[in-house]
């Protein structure tokens, strides 16, 4: 007998519930689609069965085993441009690990730390990106190329 998914949720250990939300509102435009006083589902734009759950580092309901430093994992959001969102993160004050950069297997990424700690990926395929764009717009010729590193 096969088993089906009916959606995709990454829960993320929080310290606080509203300034987790708030961080991923203002990132990368999810919606909060359910809140209670220990946990919160969030749903990125246009993509339902994708979600994301806060949940209170301290309720009664969070697994024991899942406590402690996050190790072995990120987050990724692939986005439609990685310059802007990396901006976007350092407006928001969070800790930024690595600017933009082309890797090998053709996306542009970079790495940002949530409030709670957790590495995300922010990629964009390099390939949309053509060289010297920045924030989503028009080619700036002053704008430096994508770092090829």
């Amino acid at each position: 007998m096969a088993v089906f998914i009916d959606r995709v949720m990454f829960n993320i250990l929080v310290k606080d519930l509203t300034t987790s939300a708030a961080f991923y509102r203002q990132l990368a435009d999810f919606e909060q689609t359910y809140t209670s006083d220990w946990y919160i589902v969030m749903t990125a734009p246009g993509l339902a069965g994708l979600e994301i759950g806060l949940i209170d580092q301290v309720s009664e309901f969070t697994p024991r085993s899942a406590g402690g430093i996050p190790a072995g994992g990120f987050l990724t959001l692939v986005v439609d441009d990685v310059f802007a969102a990396y901006q976007r993160a350092g407006e928001l004050g969070v800790e930024q690990i690595e600017p933009p950069t082309a890797q090998a297997y053709g996306q542009t990424r970079a790495l940002i730390r949530d409030p709670n700690g957790i590495v995300i990926d922010l990629s964009t395929p390099t390939d949309a990106l053509p060289v010297g764009l920045s924030g989503g717009g028009t080619p700036n010729p002053e704008d430096p190329p994508v770092d090829q590193q």
